[in-house]
Formats: C-alpha cells, structure tokens, sequence
C-alpha cells in the first residue's frame, strides 16, 4: 500500500492535470474566430484608416461576379453627374472618428452658408446625442445639420458612399462594391440610403473606392489606374464604357502613384477640379520620380485640352503622403487642409494658390494634421449631396438652358389635355396637367435669354 506521502504528490498532481484541462477546455470555449478589424477597432482611438490594414491585405479584394457585368441595368434615362463645384444640398459624413476634423468641418459649413445640410451618420441613438452635443458645442448651426442612425465602419464616405447622378431630372444613387475587406456596414450604406431617402440606385459592377474619381460638369472624369487592377477581368475599354453607360462621362485613365508613395492610389490626392475649365494638380518634386512624372504629364494633357492649371505642394514625409487637393468645395466655400508644425510654409502656399483659383469663395482651412497619417483628408470624409437646380426649363439640371433642354421638353410634348409622361413634370411649366404649345411659349421665353 503506498504510503501517505505518495499518495498525496499523486493527489496533487491529478489536481494539477485536472486544472490544467479545465483551462484550456476554457479558452477554446471562450476564443473567438479572428474578426475583421472593424468590428473589434473601436473608432473614437482606433478609427480605421483609409488604406487597408495588415488584416485586410491578407484577404482577397471583394468582387463582382462577371454575370454582374454581363446583366447590367445601368440607368435608361438622360443622365448628368453633377460635379463638386456645381451646385450642392449638402455632405454626408460618417462619426467614424476623427470628430475634431468632422466638427471643424461642420461648423465651417453650417454658418458659413445658411442653405446647405451636413448630414451625420452615427451608429446609435447614443451616438447621436454624443455628436450632437459636441458639435453644438463646438459652434455648428444644428438647425443645418441632420442625422442618419445607421450603423458603419469608418469615416470614408468618399470611398464607399453614393454617387450622386440626376436621371432625367431626378436624383439617384450609383453604388459600387468597396474595396475593403471586412467593411461590411459601409458597403451596405448605399442600399440603406436609397431606401430612406426614397431615390433610385444603380449598380455598377466595378470594385472601386470614390476616391478614385473625379469629373467635370462638361463630363470629362478621371481616375488611376487603380480602377483597372481592381478590377482585373475587365479591359480598360470596359470600365470607359461602364461609366458611359452608368454616369454619362468621358472617363481617362492617368497612372497611379507608387504605393510607397501614396497607399490608395485615388486620384483626389493629387487633382482637384476647380471650375469647367480650371483644375489642381499636385507639384511633386523631380527627385519623386513617378508622382512627378504622373503629374507633370497630367498637366501637359490637361493643358492641351484648354484647362487652365493651378498647383499646389504635395510630398512624402515619413511615409505619409500630404496633400492639399484633398479639398472640399461646396457652394461658396472651399475647405483646405493645414498640416502646420514643420509645414507652415507649404500651407501658405496652398491658401494662396486655392484663393487666386477661387476668387470668389470664401477658402478655410481646417487641421489635417493627424488624419493624413491615415492617407486622407478632407475630401476622403464627405460625399457631396448635389442640389436639384430650380434654373427654369434646365431640365437636365446642368445649370444651363440650351438645346438639350429642347430636345428634353420635345420629347416630353404631349399635346393639349395629353396629360405628363413619366419624367417630365418639369415640363409641365403652367402647371394645367399637360405639356402644350403653352408651355413651349415658356421655354421659348427662357431659352432666348
């Protein structure tokens, strides 16, 4: 019989072993599969950046199945996208970190122009009251600023948010598939926006951030390269015809910058469509190699095209890309980003350069500082909402009457009590429930102004 000595170091190690399973057994019970870094990075310290994170970049870029394209439903009516500087309702921003910009943001907007609405996506109805208070706080007119309770990832609205079209006059929705791995919520916005806001989405079956795109009133639009690696089973030809079709633009494709030198490759870091024949264009050193090149061959073509160009500093420093075409037009103001410290000198610059492009907007610059270390800035943080332009017998809202307006109104003529077709209620310009030589009388009043 062993003795109690033994029988105790035996006692001791099965309890010991025992413990010892028990542990384990109770951290795979409780161990969690690896979440995406959205939904663990709590956004007030940790806001998610504009590129991807190391979890991300370990994923596959989310697609668009090729039976997407081939049964595509673009729009089927007279469409015209609106450009950043042509007239607008207001922006969209996300409470996805950052508020101090976001504020500074929205307090330049709500009392610098008593039209135009900031509208505020938060995620709760706590959240809410949070923004609401700080904003308040901080200055902005709440009668001009509006929330949207709905639940999202980040604070790129640029990137996954809606583009904004008119479809024979009525505004709707072109969505894309967001380039960001586990960015579930902020690729769904669009689908939850159309619904509220009770305006029709497209599709467009491209994986793309916004960034990566902007355009003219005229329909001259541009992008990187980025579009095409993005999406690799389309040519380059595809993706021209696809924003033909989906938005009625002339799209080029210029190449993007290094990834070293800046991580997203979206065109808004370095080009700022300023009016219908101006436009600013980064001034990158000689010794950046590509993003001089790129930029200096943006200028020769968009020189011989007759737009006048403006330029303003753009460099890498400690690995972060500052730029100050990230800009956000709207309306009557412009708003600029200011980095400080070090880089006074170049702020100066800018507002100098933007205040002789803009004579005649108000130009504030906000803080950048510490959201460019995360490869945005202002224009990467707002989606623009465009205005419906009540110019009489502008139709096809693009701020002129012209003889697209007359080919609109006489496709819309129906004749003495020939009631409206679908879509031409603008058209019905003495509001008697038909469009006639009465209303043509209008018109032609209009249009020989």
């Amino acid at each position: 019989m062993p003795s109690r000595g033994t029988r105790m170091m035996k006692r001791t190690l099965w309890i010991a072993v025992v413990l010892s399973l028990l542990i384990c057994l109770g951290e795979q019970a409780t161990a969690a599969p690896p979440a995406g870094p959205a939904k663990v990075m709590d956004h007030t310290p940790n806001p998610l950046p504009k590129y991807m994170t190391p979890e991300e970049k370990r994923l596959p870029l989310p697609s668009v199945p090729r039976e997407a394209y081939e049964t595509r439903a673009p729009p089927t009516g007279t469409v015209h996208c609106s450009a950043e500087y042509e007239l607008n309702e207001g922006l969209l921003i996300a409470w996805e970190g950052y508020e101090s910009v976001l504020r500074d943001l929205t307090v330049g907007v709500t009392t610098g122009d008593p039209d135009a609405i900031v509208y505020v996506v938060v995620d709760s109805s706590s959240e809410q009251t949070s923004a609401y208070n700080y904003l308040n706080n901080g200055g902005a007119d709440m009668d001009q600023v509006e929330f949207i309770i709905r639940v999202t990832d980040s604070v790129w609205m640029r990137d996954y948010g809606p583009r904004f079209i008119f479809e024979d006059g009525n505004r709707a929705i072109i969505d894309h598939t967001y380039n960001r791995p586990w960015r579930e919520d902020d690729n769904a916005f669009n689908d939850y926006l159309s619904t509220l806001w009770v305006e029709p989405e497209y599709d467009i079956p491209l994986t793309h951030g916004g960034g990566n795109f902007h355009l003219f009133a005229g329909g001259d639009a541009f992008m990187t390269n980025l579009i095409l690696t993005e999406n690799s089973g389309l040519s380059e030809q595809d993706v021209k015809d696809l924003y033909a079709e989906y938005q009625n633009v002339d799209l080029t494709i210029y190449p993007g910058f290094p990834t070293s030198f800046d991580s997203t490759q979206h065109i808004d870091m370095w080009m700022l469509p300023v009016a219908d024949d101006k436009i600013i264009i980064g001034e990158y050193s000689i010794a950046t190699g590509d993003p001089y090149t790129i930029t200096e061959d943006a200028v020769t073509d968009l020189t011989a095209r007759g737009y006048t160009v403006y330029r303003t500093p753009g460099w890498n420093s400690g690995g972060t890309h500052y730029t100050y075409t990230n800009a956000v037009i709207l309306n009557d103001q412009v708003f600029v980003p200011r980095f400080g410290g070090s880089w006074t000198a170049e702020d100066g610059q800018a507002l100098a350069v933007f205040e002789q492009a803009f004579p005649d907007h108000t130009v504030s610059q906000i803080y950048c500082g510490s959201i460019i270390h995360s490869a945005g800035a202002l224009h990467c943080i707002v989606m623009h909402v465009p205005a419906y332009i009540s110019l009489p017998c502008d139709f096809d809202h693009n701020g002129e009457v012209n003889l697209d307006d007359y080919a609109w109104f006489e496709d819309c003529m129906t004749g003495p009590s020939g009631g409206i077709l679908s879509g031409c209620d603008s058209t019905d310009l003495d509001d008697d429930g038909d469009v006639d030589l009465a209303d043509f009388a209008v018109f032609a009043a209009v249009f020989a102004q």
